[in-house]
């Protein structure tokens, strides 16, 4: 998960711009809407990050239908914001897990929820399928009234160390369990959200399975510095050292840096350990 810059957009000229490319009725309906919508958009700019506490838009039914289709049914106008959106290098891994691509634009009210920020630029949020699917019409957890995502365009990722991940060997096989604690002077209502956010969007077995695959790939690199004359020592430096460039690039919550650093300072794995990664066409090619 990171935060990226939000868009420097004006929202109501995009507005005007779709409502334009609109066909009658559709036209006149948006336009109706108009005043409601720009009102909005001032409230949920004020409001952010907490924009849960909006109370949604008196709209009609008609407005409403009219409203998902400026998003849905694209004009040249709604192609060319999602191109705005989706252009920032920041953008192009989905801000929500971190790990997909972003191949898709997320509501971050849900628009059956909140219609007035359909084609809202700031309430529209480069995701990855998986996290655009999960997220659905959740917004705030009922138990603990907190936001259950990061919106990634106004929430800061903390810079306090939030990410663990326990690293076992057992039976050949590399047990890794990702999870989310609350370090010292964390306020209990952003651990809340850190929590959610990370459960509700499977962080931890998608984290899992993509480090498994990635140390498979990363096998024969480990048997070259174990076995040149490196030994453990040598294994664990380099995992540090790929620890050290993660965090200079993306911070100390990354998924890798949280990752490589577990396993250089797990002897066992270190030690020849690594091996429970070996990718299985590995052991073919030692057979022939």
């Amino acid at each position: 998960m990171h935060s990226i810059p939000p868009p420097d957009i004006d929202s109501e000229d995009v507005f005007d711009d779709i409502t334009t490319a609109k066909r009658q009725p559709t036209r006149r309906r948006l336009e109706a809407a108009r005043r409601r919508v720009v009102a909005a958009y001032g409230m949920y700019e004020n409001a952010a990050p907490s924009v849960e506490s909006l109370v949604p838009a008196t709209v009609t039914n008609v407005q409403r239908k009219a409203l998902h289709h400026a998003y849905s049914v694209e004009t040249a106008p709604m192609l060319d914001l999602r191109e705005k959106l989706n252009e920032p290098v920041m953008a192009a891994r989905c801000p929500f897990c971190g790990v997909s691509e972003s191949g898709t634009l997320d509501h971050y009210l849900p628009k059956e929820l909140y219609p007035e920020f359909s084609i809202f630029a700031l309430n529209l949020v480069p995701s990855c399928a998986k996290c655009n699917t999960r997220k659905r019409t959740l917004i705030v957890d009922e138990d603990t009234d907190v936001r259950l995502f990061l919106h990634p365009y106004f929430d800061d990722i903390p810079n306090q160390p939030f990410l663990t991940v326990r690293v076992g060997l057992r039976q050949g096989a590399l047990l890794l369990e990702f999870r989310v604690r609350r370090p010292a002077g964390m306020s209990q209502a952003r651990y809340f959200q850190l929590r959610s956010h990370f459960k509700q969007l499977d962080l931890a077995d998608r984290y899992r399975k993509l480090s498994l695959v990635e140390l498979r790939g990363r096998h024969g690199g480990f048997v070259r510095f174990y076995q040149n004359g490196g030994g453990a020592a040598r294994v664990a430096a380099e995992l540090q050292a790929e620890a050290d460039d993660y965090e200079a690039a993306h911070g100390s919550n990354f998924w890798r840096v949280i990752l490589y650093r577990a396993l250089a300072a797990h002897d066992g794995f270190c030690d020849g350990g690594f091996d429970v990664v070996k990718p299985p066409q590995a052991d073919g090619a030692e057979q022939e």
